[in-house]
């Protein structure tokens, strides 16, 4: 079959396509999933890659819902090999978004978009596939399981995806309600934040409150520890660099009598840089464990690596921005001042080949600002064609050397 790829029928067939892309995010969301558990989602995204007749699908992971499909173009162009991610799980949240579609899960709700990235993931397999003889490469689909809890990533890597044959770049996009439908969000450098989980532990001895001098106090110890950590980034780190400690759950204490009961901290250490990282590990802990010396108390510090920063190429950003000017739907391209702050799994395939994440604007023309993991998140619907083209014409220009 000879190559059609246009980009006018691209951009038809994507019309064409749009209603059942938007139909399985329905389905996706009234039926959300979390890490690891993602049978149905993960059921439906392999019945429609069959239909696509893609070259392979193998279930990923030790729960089996991760899935890896494998496109091999049948035409000319570089004998490239592009893996494009989306990630499926849900959150552990009540959703009072108040869509006609909303989860049937009770206390399990798709607050982070990922309908909306497995709907557009699949919108692109379809497309691709289509236009496979327009190509020679290889295009892998990542349906990642396990995000939120994260460990999906790792299990794609300790599956070989990257490898047979070797992956040249990896994409991704995100849904962001920061910004509008239409307009795609980009940075030239870090994307998302490494986080540490941070837990430390306060002993110390218990006496009477009205006889405080027979006792360590743990409370003081505890909270004079959480706002000299809090602190730390502002007096620790240059202006331009970014790091900070984030306490999440403080639970201690005997009654409003007595002191001295251990006292648990539990929070996150987030970074971009390397060396900011070290730093920041080596003062928590100095610093903690100095507080409660001065009080007589004795800490325990535990900082357990979760996530690295997601570090973008900036090649690839630039084709995605080369690629939105070809969308007519994507009205604006938006140099995102900051990156987030967030982990996110997706850092782990950059660190194997260059690629970028770049963001989705979900958010309604004149709507309410819904952050991810909020209990109202919602993603406007007309934004999952808009991801899918970018993506689609992205991996197509770097395949066909279009650009």
């Amino acid at each position: 079959m000879l190559c059609n790829y246009r980009r006018d029928r691209l951009a038809q067939r994507l019309k064409e396509i749009a209603p059942q892309l938007i139909e399985w995010r329905h389905q996706i969301h009234r039926n959300p999933e979390l890490s690891f558990r993602e049978v149905k989602t993960s059921a439906l995204v392999e019945e429609q890659l069959r239909k696509m007749n893609v070259d392979s699908i193998r279930r990923i992971g030790r729960s089996q819902t991760g899935i890896l499909a494998v496109l091999r173009g049948t035409g000319a162009g570089p004998d490239v090999c592009i893996a494009v991610r989306a990630d499926m799980d849900a959150l552990p949240i009540q959703e009072q978004s108040g869509v006609p579609f909303a989860s049937q899960n009770d206390g399990v709700f798709h607050g982070c978009g990922h309908d909306t990235h497995t709907a557009a993931l699949l919108g692109t397999a379809w497309l691709l596939s289509e236009f496979r003889s327009c190509f020679a490469g290889t295009v892998k689909f990542f349906f990642q399981h396990a995000e939120e809890e994260l460990g999906g990533a790792a299990e794609f890597i300790e599956a070989g995806v990257m490898e047979n044959p070797a992956v040249d770049a990896v994409l991704a996009l995100h849904a962001l309600p920061d910004i509008y439908v239409g307009e795609i969000g980009v940075r030239d450098d870090f994307m998302t934040a490494g986080v540490d989980i941070l837990k430390i532990t306060v002993e110390g001895k218990r006496a009477h409150g009205g006889y405080p001098h027979y006792g360590v106090d743990t409370i003081l110890a505890a909270s004079t520890i959480v706002t000299a950590l809090m602190s730390l980034g502002a007096r620790e780190l240059a202006p331009t660099d970014c790091a900070l400690v984030t306490f999440g759950s403080i639970h201690g204490g005997i009654s409003n009598s007595y002191i001295g009961a251990p006292v648990v901290l539990e929070g996150s250490v987030r970074y971009l840089r390397d060396e900011t990282h070290e730093r920041f590990r080596r003062r928590v802990r100095e610093i903690a464990e100095s507080i409660g010396a001065g009080l007589r108390a004795k800490v325990t510090v535990e900082i357990t690596p979760e996530s690295i920063p997601s570090v973008v190429a900036r090649s690839w950003v630039d084709r995605v921005r080369r690629a939105c000017s070809q969308v007519k739907s994507v009205t604006n391209v938006v140099d995102l001042p900051s990156p987030a702050m967030g982990g996110e799994d997706f850092a782990l395939f950059l660190k194997k080949a260059p690629g970028t994440l770049f963001r989705l604007g979900c958010r309604s023309p004149g709507g309410p600002h819904c952050p991810t993991h909020s209990v109202n998140f919602y993603a406007d619907d007309r934004s999952i064609p808009i991801g899918t083209e970018v993506m689609t014409t992205t991996v197509l220009n770097a395949l066909t050397a279009s650009e």
